[in-house]
Order: structure tokens, then C-alpha cells, then sequence
């Protein structure tokens, strides 16, 4: 599986890279001259080469290594979306991102305080680190600032979502006991 990261983080990844080797079966090299990460499985083992890749291009979107290397856990997944499906002038996508961060980091903050997603806003794209179903509250909030919805919307949309996700995980707990 080949990966390519800014120039600006290649330290950071190969610094990741021996504790990824270390912990995965796998091996890397990378391609200094078409700035490509290769990545084989050493046995027949190809999740963990998606794994690795997810952590790599993780750390390219700007998550800190330290939360990229969350993706190590089987129940942690990074999802990505790229502001230019919906936008194509530089100044949209920049007001996009601003929507997305919000004023001092605020809506970013709230997003990861309801849902436990970090979230990495690049060049023009968003990264998402989380659990499977909070991953899926935490793109729908994105997604809503995307499409212009109203802050405090989608702040009352991951109030409804936290209830309804500590609901059902309380049902589901009092059924297996």
C-alpha cells in the first residue's frame, strides 16, 4: 500500500515508523525520490498494513503522533472529508474551516467534549479519529457546518446524539446482565 505525506510532516512519521515496525508486522520503506511511504504485510497479515497506512496518513492529515497511534486499537477508525466536494474557491474552503474550528478552537472543542473524536483540520481536508459510532455523530456535526447549519444547531444535534448513544448503551448493558 503506498501513502504520501506534506513534506512538512515526513519527520514526524518516520520518527512514528520504528515503534509502528516495532508493533506491526509489517515493513516500510519509503521512496525518496516520488516522496511515497510503501507498506508490506511480512507475513499475510494485510489489516495491520491498514492500520499502519491510517496511522501515516493520520499523522499527514496533523493529528499528533500520539493520537494517530490511537488507530493501533481495532475499535478506533480515521475518517476523512474533503471540503473540496463541496467548495472550490479558497475563500469558502478557508470560511469552512473557520466554521469547523470555531472562535479559539471552540467548536472543535465541543465536538471532541460530546463525542471523543479528535479532529485535524488540513489544507482542505478534515480528519477524524474516534469509535465507530461516535465517529458517525462526530461527521454528522461536520457535515452540518458544512452545509451552513447554525452552530448552536448542531450543538443541540450532539446533546441529542450523547443521550441517545448513553441510552442505548444502558439498554444494551442491562440486556447482557
Amino acid at each position: 500500500m503506498f501513502v504520501t505525506v506534506p513534506d512538512e510532516r515526513l519527520q514526524l512519521v518516520r520518527a512514528a515508523l520504528e515503534t509502528l515496525t516495532q508493533y506491526q508486522d509489517v515493513d516500510v520503506k519509503y521512496d525518496e525520490k516520488n516522496k511515497i511511504f510503501n507498506i508490506m504485510p511480512k507475513g499475510n497479515n494485510s489489516y495491520e498494513v491498514m492500520k499502519v497506512s491510517s496511522i501515516i496518513n493520520a499523522i499527514g492529515l496533523g493529528f499528533d503522533v500520539e493520537v494517530a497511534m490511537k488507530l493501533l486499537s481495532d475499535d478506533m477508525l480515521l475518517d476523512v472529508i474533503d471540503i473540496k466536494d463541496v467548495a472550490h474557491d479558497p475563500s469558502d474552503i478557508r470560511r469552512l474551516k473557520g466554521r469547523i474550528i470555531g472562535e479559539k478552537g471552540k467548536t472543535k472543542r465541543i465536538i471532541f467534549e460530546y463525542t471523543g473524536v479528535y479532529i485535524s483540520v488540513s489544507d482542505h481536508l478534515i480528519g477524524l479519529i474516534g469509535f465507530y459510532d461516535q465517529l458517525q455523530v462526530g461527521r454528522k456535526a461536520v457535515e452540518m457546518l458544512i452545509e451552513g447549519k447554525d452552530h448552536s444547531v448542531v450543538y443541540r444535534y450532539l446533546e441529542r446524539a450523547e443521550r441517545e448513544l448513553r441510552s442505548y448503551r444502558a439498554s444494551k448493558f442491562r440486556r447482557s446482565s
